[in-house]
């Protein structure tokens, strides 16, 4: 024999040390022609399947296996204290060949035992053992013990491991006989013609010592022996990139000594020349690979079905119509031999007797609750449709055409094999919606399907949007439907619970993800790993272009400026050479952010699982659960989602409303399409984005279907029509056909092809393609195989031809066409699903706009840069957010509506006010859900509380805690009662003392005076008594302010920068955004008020810096700045949070990033004023108040008041409606900045305007020259 088998592998599944992508191992073993490869990972089969796939495309026997954690001298369920610190893997042995005896062998060591599938009997055993090591033997790492192994070892081939291996260690420990023994166990478990005897050799001095012992145990119990070579990367120039990996995986630095390394560059896939070397006596081990290779047949069942059967309700009592099933099926078996005729197939399909029983079984469920749906959604009785009466505008066979439909669809949903999907589906959709929690309309190519319309799967009514179930399923096409179902986010979980709880938690999991090293990624983490700064990691990252399916070696293609770095500097190059090994590697696991896996059985009889974050996870990735006939459905948590039911219950509520539906809205509506119109769509679903609302502003959108074309057509690909779709839509003249075949089809979207539907009716039009034919059609166009597209242009020619006598050029002219919109056109079914959220949130925000922006609001708590941005939004649409209140204010944001408000679709729709909104309880914090709760059922219980004393009295002390009392004057929730903030902060513990006075009171069956007087707790209340010390100074505004900003993170009572209106605005220079992309950097001043300051230390000197939050008046108005150590060292001490300042420095942008600001210099913004501000004009008018306005003024100028003279005041008297005269003398009056004296001017009757008519320029900061070294 002259060849080798690799039967050790490590892939980059192996997620801390391996390093082989599997496509680049697959390419070299077929280099070397080796038969076939294992894939050996540690403790997982994460891989299996890739590996499987590509393996058999290469031509290469793909031999499936794990490199099992197994524990030797204890259970696996018992976590033990390791004996020692050792763990003996290849990266850390033993190296005191003193310590090698058998009395200091280690206890409680997790060895390891390389396992392989012989046949699928064997995979499905190893996808037991690595699931049962995650659920049960997780102690560090996945572990088995011998009984277990033992359990699952039918199918499996075992070899006695690495130089962790249980034998080997004890060899290594000099420890023969016990040696002999586990040889012995393993023997028993697996026979002699499965268990072979593994040695390896990377010329490491513990392998020379043991290999003897195994060669003399093969002997002794009549094993063959095999050699490995624990491959962890393919090459052996790979090495360097193998150590990085560690690095990146272990957050070490390589240059660093005291980290996971492994002993050298001998851990690759070596040649059949290169094992000989290492094993020159031993041949034999060598061919052996070649007879395990042999003994593997691995056969993996792609395709089988394994979905969970619909188990209906044992009391379940509904109308089994056998009649009309029969015919559906035969309406079945005639579509399936129409099929067969068109692939050249005899048309002899049927169904017997017994094919026939099992359909029914579920089947004739789906049609009853169908036709129900029909009758529940169109008003017809599919079984008297004749006693439909067609309203306006309908055909007179409607009911008719309606039945059809029903009858088409639910015969291929039947004969495909997916009547137990859809009920699935069903069932956890309407248990969702049976308990209250908002399920979406639809997404993906299920919206085009009428019967999941009929069954309330989807909410999108697919005949009037001209949605096709084609898209979805055909006989032609036979794959799984994919609903992708939306639930609220805040009660998804609850809906994963009952799916669980009704199937199995064996047989419900998440599925797995997997984060690989990008292009941008893998850059930034290598250098890291060399210790190349960030900034310099991160100018370089910057410079590969931006796109996912960007590459190292692509990015050094596209960009001169990239390369010409990599070629002239050695560090670069040297990351992009170990980068471009590691790029596409495994980074880390996740799970999929809303797919679920349902089987017919426990998952792991099926595949291998493991547990992350707490819950039972497929081990392998979406593609291969569902090959293997699992079904995946996906479960997705939608903010919007959340937004429309807590707006439509608080319609319900402040409008006295229980019956309000935002399903049953008109789709028609005025005030909607004003909204859209006129661009105010932030928190409109999908249209909030400034494109949008001016792509809404272009177009002028005026029926529902216009909102789907324009979520279809704001993509990139189909941008570059939108003008020719608004052009045409303005002037219809313009409209451009491109087949007159086709005017029809195109004149919903003004002669663009917008939708993947739009290019299957196409080909349906011109050349008479069924729609199952067409969807194949529309899919291979997707994917642009040169050879498959050669082969259906021959076939879209011909059938043209045949169908429409069309000419072959003309013929091939539209099929250009088709294949060019195909690229990139939309689902249609998906972009209808999405404009109905997109109009439902459209049609609250006009008609509910207090109700919807409450709910905006609350969905947004914790993140305050959004609820910042939608306060704005909220008070651009006049509407006014307050403050927290005790008797008004419920959990969440809380809609104060004003009742005679309506839209107006003439003029200004946000005229007039249509309301407020106060902070609810639970958004300030420190009170907490519980609390929030209890007060608001107090008062909905009582009625509202009279004043302080009778709210602490009826929520009792043991609700109510200091913390929450305090936190709740603080933002002003008790403000309505009349009692100053200070008074009741100072008299908080009288208050509540005397409260817990009175439960104690009443607890012993005591009265109190106030009681038997009759005058109750109003009469304690106020100055009388002394409980609320009125003595007390009120509480200033800066201290209501800060305790605001504190607890609501947003200021109520006012701002901190509203003393310094006017001079912000005047202050603040801010270079446009496309300026400083021109120009990379350019100076900045802006004001605000400072928050969230946070420090850290450089990474490459640990010298200070921090950044802080500067925020100015206007809520758009919020910047982060850096203070790096220079600015630091000389201001950071003058920085307060809560403080206003005037901030100088340089703004950056690289790359079309976002702006960054770099703090030069920060000033209090009552010096700021003083020395920016260079000239103010006071216009007067010379009424019976002037004389007293220049008094003031010049008491400003001239008192000690004033320190500093840097304000010019210019003084003008009115002389007519529009002229004015200066009075004063230029330059003579000079003051600095009083905010005090100021406020007080421009709150004169005499004054008409103050203007600030002149500011300094932001100061050049001083720059150090350092002079050129000379040569």
């Amino acid at each position: 024999m002259d060849n080798f088998v690799h039967l050790h592998v490590h892939t980059d599944h192996s997620f801390l040390d391996g390093c082989s992508r599997v496509d680049k191992l697959m390419a070299r073993v077929a280099e070397l022609q080796m038969p076939a490869v294992a894939m050996t990972d540690h403790g997982n089969m994460c891989g299996a399947i890739d590996f499987y796939n590509v393996a058999k495309k290469m031509g290469v026997k793909p031999i499936i296996g794990i490199e099992a954690y197994l524990v030797y001298d204890h259970k696996m369920e018992d976590k033990p204290r390791r004996d020692r610190e050792k763990s003996d893997d290849i990266n850390d042995v033993e190296n005191d060949l003193s310590m090698l005896k058998p009395e200091n062998y280690p206890k409680f060591q997790i060895h390891h035992k390389t396992l392989l599938a012989q046949n699928y009997e064997g995979f499905l055993s190893l996808a037991k053992l690595s699931s049962e090591s995650f659920e049960r033997g997780f102690y560090r790492k996945p572990r088995i013990d011998v009984e277990t192994l033992a359990k699952y070892s039918k199918g499996i081939i075992a070899l006695s491991g690495c130089l962790n291996g249980v034998v080997s260690q004890f060899l290594l420990y000099s420890d023969y006989e016990r040696a002999r023994e586990a040889t012995g166990k393993f023997v028993d478990i697996f026979g002699k013609d499965r268990y072979f005897i593994e040695i390896q050799n990377h010329y490491l001095p513990q392998q020379q010592k043991i290999i003897p012992g195994l060669i003399k145990l093969a002997r002794e119990f009549g094993l063959k022996l095999v050699a490995t070579n624990d491959s962890h990367y393919v090459r052996k120039s790979d090495a360097s990139a193998h150590d990085a990996m560690l690095c990146i995986q272990t957050g070490r630095k390589i240059n660093e000594t005291d980290r996971m390394k492994y002993p050298n560059n001998e851990f690759y896939i070596k040649t059949r020349q290169e094992m000989e070397i290492a094993f020159p006596d031993l041949r034999e081990a060598l061919d052996n690979t070649l007879d395990v290779a042999e003994m593997v047949d691995i056969k993996i069942p792609l395709g089988e079905n394994h979905y969970p059967k619909y188990e209906a309700p044992k009391d379940l009592v509904y109308n089994k119509d056998e009649l009309h099933f029969n015919r559906i099926l035969d309406l079945y078996v005639k579509k399936k031999n129409e099929v067969q005729a068109q692939k050249g197939k005899p048309a002899d399909f049927h169904l017997s007797e017994d094919e026939r029983a099992a359909l029914k079984k579920n089947g004739l469920y789906l049609f009853d609750l169908s036709k129900k749906g029909l009758k529940r959604r169109y008003g017809v009785d599919y079984d008297h449709p004749d006693l439909y009466v067609p309203k306006p505008g309908e055909p007179a066979d409607r009911a008719k055409q309606l039945c059809d439909k029903l009858d088409y669809e639910l015969s291929i949903i039947i004969g495909a094999g997916f009547v137990d999907y859809f009920l699935i589906v069903w069932d956890f959709i309407n248990w969702a919606r049976t308990n209250g929690i908002p399920v979406g309309p639809g997404r993906g190519s299920g919206a085009g399907c009428k019967i999941a319309y009929l069954i309330k799967i989807t909410d999108i009514e697919p005949i009037r949007f001209n949605l096709l179930f084609e898209r979805m399923l055909s006989l032609e096409r036979v794959s799984p439907p994919d609903f992708d179902v939306d639930f609220c986010q805040r009660r998804r979980d609850e809906v994963i619970d009952y799916v669980r709880g009704k199937y199995g938690v064996d047989r419900v999991a998440n599925i797995i993800t997997f984060n690989k090293l990008g292009a941008k990624q893998i850059v930034r983490d290598i250098a890291r790993v060399n210790d190349i700064s960030y900034d310099r990691a991160n100018a370089v990252a910057k410079k590969v272009p931006d796109d996912l399916k960007m590459t190292l070696k692509k990015a050094l293609e596209t960009s001169g400026e990239l390369r010409e770095e990599v070629e002239n500097d050695p560090e670069i190059k040297h990351v992009f050479e170990q980068g471009e090994v590691l790029e596409g590697m495994i980074r880390q696991t996740g799970k999929h952010a809303c797919g679920i896996i349902i089987g017919d059985q426990r998952l792991d009889n099926l595949v291998p699982m493991m547990i992350q974050e707490g819950t039972l996870t497929t081990q392998f990735p979406k593609a291969p659960v569902e090959a293997l006939g699992l079904l995946k459905a996906d479960f997705l948590g939608l903010k919007t989602l959340t937004v429309i039911s807590d707006a439509q219950d608080n319609v319900r509520r402040t409008r006295k409303n229980p019956g309000f539906d935002i399903e049953e809205v008109p789709l028609e509506d005025p005030a909607a399409f004003k909204l859209l119109n006129c661009g105010i769509t932030v928190g409109v679903f999908q249209l909030e984005s400034e494109g949008m609302q001016n792509l809404c502003r272009r177009i002028g959108l005026s029926s529902f279907e216009e909102i789907i074309a324009l979520i279809a057509l704001y993509r990139p690909g189909p941008m570059q029509f939108i003008d020719q779709f608004i052009e045409a839509k303005k002037d219809p003249s313009k409209l451009q056909v491109p087949h007159p075949l086709l005017k029809d089809l195109v004149q919903e979207t003004y002669g663009v092809l917008v939708y993947q539907e739009q290019v299957m009716m196409a080909a349906r039009i011109i050349a008479g393609y069924t729609l199952g034919e067409a969807d194949i059609l529309r899919r291979a166009m997707g994917k642009k195989k040169p050879e498959v597209m050669a082969q259906q242009k021959s076939i879209f020619i011909a059938k043209a031809k045949s169908f429409n006598n069309m000419d072959a050029d003309e013929a091939e002219r539209i099929f250009a066409v088709l294949e060019k919109f195909a690229q990139y056109g939309f689902n249609k079914s998906h972009s209808a699903a999405y404009a109905m959220l997109s109009y439902r949130t459209a049609y609250l925000k006009a008609n509910y706009p207090v109700e919807f922006m409450a709910a905006l609001l609350s969905s947004e708590l914790g993140n305050m840069d959004k609820v910042s941005k939608f306060i704005e939004e909220t008070e651009a649409i006049n509407i006014k957010v307050l403050g927290p209140d005790i008797n008004i204010s419920r959990e969440m944001f809380t809609p104060i509506i004003n009742p005679d408000w309506r839209p107006d679709v003439q003029d200004d729709i946000f005229g007039k006010s249509a309301g407020s909104i106060r902070f609810g309880l639970a958004a300030i914090k420190g009170i907490g859900d519980a609390a929030a709760r209890a007060i608001i059922q107090e008062r909905d219980a009582n009625g509202e509380f009279k004043d302080v004393f009778d709210f602490v009295g009826r929520l009792g002390t043991k609700k109510l805690n200091k913390r929450v009392f305090e936190n709740l004057i603080m933002t002003g929730a008790f403000d309505s009662f009349g009692i100053d903030r200070g008074h009741l902060l100072g008299s908080m513990d009288a208050i509540l003392n005397y409260s817990h006075e009175l439960e104690k009171d009443s607890a012993s069956g005591q009265g109190n005076l106030f009681d038997m007087l009759g005058l109750g707790a109003e009469s304690s209340m106020g100055g009388d008594s002394g409980i609320i010390d009125v003595s007390r100074p009120p509480m200033p505004i800066s201290q209501k302010l800060f305790a605001e900003k504190e607890l609501l993170s947003y200021y109520v009572s006012g701002h901190p920068m509203s003393e310094f209106a006017k001079f912000d605005d005047a202050l603040d220079d801010l270079p446009p955004l496309d300026k400083v992309r021109r120009v990379k950097r350019a100076p900045f001043r802006l004001c605000g008020v400072v928050s969230n300051i946070v420090k850290r230390l450089t990474k490459k000197d640990n010298k200070p810096w921090c950044y802080f939050t500067l925020s100015g008046r206007e809520n758009s108005k919020v910047w982060q700045m850096n203070m790096f150590p220079a600015a630091y060292e000389n201001y950071f001490s003058d920085l307060r949070d809560g403080e206003c300042y005037c901030v100088i420095g340089e703004c950056r942008c690289e790359d079309g990033a976002e702006l960054r600001f770099n703090v030069d210099s920060i000033e209090p913004m009552r010096t700021a004023v003083s020395r920016f501000c260079e000239t103010v004009e006071w216009l007067v008018e010379p009424n019976a108040y002037a004389e007293r306005f220049v008094k003031i003024l010049s008491h400003c100028v001239h008192d000690d008041i004033s320190k500093g003279t840097d304000i010019t005041h210019k003084l003008l008297l009115r002389v007519s409606d529009t002229d004015y005269v200066e009075v004063s003398s230029n330059g003579m009056l000079q003051s600095a900045y009083v905010p005090e004296i100021f406020k007080r001017l421009e709150n004169e009757p005499a004054l008409v305007k103050f203007k600030i008519c002149k500011v300094r320029p932001i100061p050049v900061p001083e720059r150090k020259w350092i002079p050129r070294a000379k040569a």
